[in-house]
């Protein structure tokens, strides 16, 4: 790590996981003399080797670009990482195009099960229903019923700010047979490159760029499986970051006399759980989102017609932003794009394409920021190292991210850290 580092843990409920761990990330800012500390936050896996890769991976691109940044000579960071226990989310072949075959589709969902639900006793019964699942609407049925109880109760809304993509009716009460033909139909549509080989995939059964047979009750069962994850996640991070992350941020933004400044930057989840940290925060200076899994209406104005605004648009609305927000977006983040497509399906939503812009539920990772006054336009193109940014306090830039981030990982490259460190010294 070429930056003054400390780790944090946060648990599942929101808590501190050790709080020597709080009061050493306090210390290191303290005695670093930084003037500005970024906090990192993963997302989508509960490994946490693999989150402090993409930490390292990320600072040392931050390293990198700093003499191409504006500024950054005459300020000094430290970085503090949080690590949480998320979930992974989204099968790596149905999201980067390889295929399952049909004799390995029932060993693919037990592997899915045991790395996505939690509880012993759930994750064996729904083990034992497998074989079951295609000949047996009443294993279907009991399968979708023991996922749903994983799926946290929904918070009653607020006066103003509201959940903008809350689980679809269908997932929480439909029959079984309508749950799993939703969030597996074939009209799949992500406006997704076409795959080296050839055209996309459009036939009936099948869906662009995913490869496998969506005709398949298993296949469909990963569906299901990944949706209600989906949401659990969702959940979590929100408990994250508006428990353990949120109260330690004002600690280090006085951790020095002379005043640090506060950056946050997340990926996928880790976003989410950035988002509900900083609502709660008097000032923040700069807020990144590195393909953000959450719905592209979080920091909306009267998103859905009725003068209701997403669940984040304090953060802008009472101008706690010192500096800019960055949104990196791309089609090419097919894991926001399957989600929210399955979301949009079970909640019978009609569109020119699923999880695009005009979709009620879409992504921030795949659309950027939408009906969000402080959104700068046109959008703005992720720039190469060396490119002149133009960010400003309190806006949001929706960079698009197609020409350098090939999938829903790919966040720590050096375009990405330069935008950030960009941010960081404006």
């Amino acid at each position: 790590m070429q930056f003054p580092y400390a780790e944090v843990e946060i648990r599942s409920t929101g808590a501190i996981h050790d709080d020597a761990q709080r009061r050493a990330a306090v210390e290191l800012v303290a005695s670093s003399g930084a003037t500005d500390v970024l906090v990192l936050c993963h997302g989508w896996n509960n490994d946490i080797p693999q989150a402090r890769r993409l930490y390292q991976r990320l600072t040392d691109s931050l390293a990198a670009v700093r003499p191409a940044v504006p500024g950054a000579a005459s300020r000094t960071l430290a970085v503090v990482g949080a690590l949480w226990p998320s979930i992974r989310w989204s099968d790596e072949d149905e999201v980067a195009g390889g295929g399952v075959a049909v004799g390995d589709e029932a060993a693919a969902l037990i592997g899915a099960i045991a790395t996505r639900v939690e509880d012993p006793a759930r994750a064996a019964l729904l083990t034992r229903l497998v074989p079951r699942l295609t000949d047996s609407a009443e294993a279907r049925q009991q399968f979708l019923d023991a996922l749903r109880e994983q799926i946290p109760a929904q918070p009653s809304p607020g006066v103003t700010e509201v959940d903008e993509d809350p689980p679809p009716a269908a997932l929480l009460h439909g029959d079984a047979e309508t749950v799993f033909q939703a969030v597996g139909g074939p009209e799949v549509d992500f406006g997704l490159p076409e795959r080296a080989g050839g055209a996309a995939d459009t036939a009936a059964g099948g869906a662009a760029g995913f490869g496998f047979d969506l005709d398949s009750v298993l296949a469909k069962a990963r569906g299901v499986l990944n949706v209600t994850t989906y949401y659990t996640m969702k959940d979590r991070a929100g408990k994250v970051g508006s428990g353990g992350i949120a109260a330690l941020l004002p600690e280090l933004a006085g951790a020095s006399a002379s005043g640090v400044r506060l950056h946050l930057a997340g990926h996928s989840f880790g976003a989410r759980a950035l988002a509900a940290a900083a609502v709660r925060q008097p000032r923040l200076h700069s807020y990144t989102l590195m393909q953000g899994a959450f719905s592209h209406h979080a920091f909306a104005v009267d998103f859905n017609g009725r003068g209701e605004n997403g669940l984040f648009r304090p953060l802008l609305a009472d101008r706690r932003l010192t500096g800019p927000m960055l949104v990196t977006h791309t089609v090419n983040d097919r894991a926001v794009g399957l989600a929210y497509a399955a979301a949009s399906r079970l909640a019978r939503q009609a569109g020119a394409g699923l999880g695009d812009a005009d979709d009620p539920y879409g992504g921030i990772g795949r659309n950027g920021a939408l009906k969000t006054p402080e959104a700068v336009q046109p959008g703005v193109e992720l720039l190469e190292v060396g490119g002149g940014y133009q960010f400003r306090p309190g806006r949001v830039f929706n960079l698009k991210a197609d020409r350098f981030i090939r999938s829903h990982g790919d966040v720590s490259g050096q375009q990405v850290a330069y935008a950030l460190y960009c941010a960081i010294s404006s």
